[in-house]
């Protein structure tokens, strides 16, 4: 159990702490120490049950401030495995509703002899597990998972359709048998059965406030989200530049000291991040205490470097440097800084991804397929040097409707609502359930693996809830995009901010960069074991490597292409994947 418990470094750098016995172990690792699982005692000391939690609990005094006042007991583990414990102790299932944060967590109850896992609200702490005939394996990484005896690493048709397509569905891993807890669900394992159980999704309800009213509440709620997720200490803030992390300096600023700002470079070219300039303007106009932060060539083509971006992640995708940038740079921030805040999110929440509200617009596809498409690729990013014959084989297109459709029939709606609005709701939470796995969830993991906890004032679930129900109209009551957050920014950002373009997370243009991209895909062509070599178009791989132009198709969806394929190889040597097709 120790060596699996090894393999969490990418959760946390301490060593494992563990708790075992004949037939249950749980392996919990924290920041910086040995932090053993939280154990609850009887009076005459039986154990009673035990805990572990990823992740940081915003109410967790609620939980331990009462002491032993229980009739039992707690020691060991942090202050949210102690007080998950205790909740649990205290009003069982319930328990996980009454939790406030970003968290995973497992409870082994020994007076029933049952394990009960759950995971936050919108999914930001991971949490895989895989049955087995005789109890179940999990972890907060599935390269943990898979590292187990039991445990087979297994790609079938399925599984490669979710990696094409970057979608699976709710509670299904990518790997054959390998399972999630569904974000907002807890799974109780007992010797003759599995149960799940939902303790939160978006509802539909009316919206009552005017148009002042509802920018006033989005903006008290955005405060207290920030005084949660800080709980009194001082944080960094992430800052792009852009509206949402600019508008998060600003109310960070605006409710005590000026808060210390990191902003990435790429070497010392300004002209490489077109967000630079707004970045120092938000800065100058708060007086942060701000540092820039470079990432080189270099530093995006290290192999260390790559393998720990690899490492950090549960499954391939194809974002290359736009991967590597925020790890990097969140292990420089790690230095300053033990928490930063992320202004990721927001785009979800405030209508910034979806496109076009209309009445006559109807969906297709997911909004993100649909732009996709508009560029040819009608599978997603990242897909053009799979072998589509293969692709046509495994149903990729009825896997994307299958996924849809799925996703569509859960959408929360009002009885006789609006057209527009019913629209409105039905972006929002497909990109809510479904988009950000590849946004926020995956930032957490590359920041947790780097040292540096991130976290997200944007996914509360209250002003999720709230933003939900905002009628679509005066989400863009200014003819454009995040109209309501525009306005919380009026006197936190300058104007030019507000008024500005949104972009893209920077990119590396540095042809360094793409040298080491054709040299991958070189060295690929070469090894006639690669294991990724049966899914892949290899003449279609050979002509980006003669003509590195290709890279270059659509500014950078020609890298994504190389970079999913060399990720997808690299991924399924870790992992020691089997082909099941």
């Amino acid at each position: 159990m120790a060596h699996l418990g090894s393999s969490l470094v990418t959760r946390a750098q301490g060593g494992p702490g563990i708790w075992q016995r004949e037939h249950i172990a749980l392996v919990r690792r924290a920041l910086a120490t040995d932090e053993v699982p939280a154990v609850a005692s009887g009076p005459d000391g039986e154990v009673l049950a035990v805990a572990v939690c990823d992740g940081h609990l915003y109410n967790a005094g609620e939980f331990t401030a009462r002491g032993g006042a229980d009739g039992f007991t707690v020691a060991g583990g942090g202050s949210s495995s102690q007080a998950v414990l205790r909740a649990f102790l205290r009003r069982g299932p319930a328990a996980a509703a009454r939790l406030d944060g970003e968290f995973a967590f497992a409870v082994w109850d020994a007076r029933r002899g049952e394990l009960r896992l759950g995971r936050d609200r919108l999914g930001v702490k991971p949490l895989s597990y895989f049955p087995t005939r005789s109890g179940v394996v999990f972890a907060s990484d599935v390269a943990t998972v898979t590292g187990h005896p039991l445990v087979s690493a297994d790609l079938d048709a399925t599984g490669l359709n979710a990696l094409v397509s970057q979608l699976r569905g709710p509670g299904h891993g990518v790997l054959r048998g390998m399972r999630e807890v569904r974000p907002g669900h807890t799974v109780c394992f007992a010797p003759d059965r599995r149960t799940e159980e939902r303790y939160w999704g978006l509802e539909a309800r009316p919206h009552e406030l005017d148009r002042d009213a509802t920018i006033a509440r989005v903006r008290a709620l955005l405060e207290e989200s920030i005084g949660r997720v800080t709980d009194g200490a001082e944080a960094g803030v992430l800052l792009s530049g852009g509206l949402d992390s600019s508008v998060l300096t600003g109310l960070t600023a605006s409710a005590g000291r000026a808060p210390r700002t990191f902003t990435v470079l790429f070497g010392d070219s300004a002209a490489a991040v077109p967000d630079r300039p707004f970045a120092e303007e938000v800065v100058r106009m708060w007086k942060c205490d701000h540092r820039e932060i470079a990432v080189r060539p270099e530093d995006l083509l290290d192999p260390v470097t790559l393998a720990e971006v690899l490492s950090a992640k549960d499954q391939p995708t194809p974002f290359g440097d736009k991967n590597i940038t925020p790890y990097v740079f969140s292990r420089r921030v790690a230095h300053d800084v033990p928490v930063a805040l992320s202004g990721e999110g927001a785009d979800a929440l405030f209508g910034g991804l979806g496109g076009s509200i209309d009445a006559g617009r109807r969906l297709s596809s997911f909004p993100w397929t649909e732009r996709s498409r508009r560029f040819g690729m009608p599978h997603g990013i990242g897909t053009g040097l799979f072998d589509q014959a293969l692709l046509r084989a495994t149903d990729i297109d009825g896997h994307l409707d299958r996924m849809f459709r799925e996703a569509m029939d859960e959408v929360p709606h009002l009885p006789g609502g609006d057209g527009v609005d019913r629209l409105a709701r039905q972006v929002d939470y497909l990109t809510v359930t479904r988009l950000l796995e590849q946004t926020v969830l995956h930032s957490e993991r590359l920041s947790t693996s780097a040292g540096l906890q991130v976290r997200f004032p944007f996914t509360d679930h209250r002003l999720l809830s709230f933003l939900y129900n905002v009628p679509a109209a005066m989400k863009s009551f200014d003819g454009r995009e995040k109209s309501l957050l525009r306005a919380v920014g009026r006197e936190l950002v300058p104007q030019s901010v507000l008024t500005r373009a949104k972009v893209p997370y920077p990119i590396t243009y540095d042809p360094l960069y793409k040298a080491g991209l054709v040299r991958r895909l070189r060295t690929l062509l070469e090894d006639g074991a690669a294991p990724v070599r049966p899914l892949v178009d290899l003449a279609g791989v050979r002509r980006m490597a003669d003509d590195p132009a290709l890279l270059d198709r659509g500014g950078w969806l020609g890298r994504a292409d190389a970079e999913m394929v060399l990720q997808l190889d690299d991924w399924m040597r870790r992992l020691q994947v089997r082909l099941r097709l």
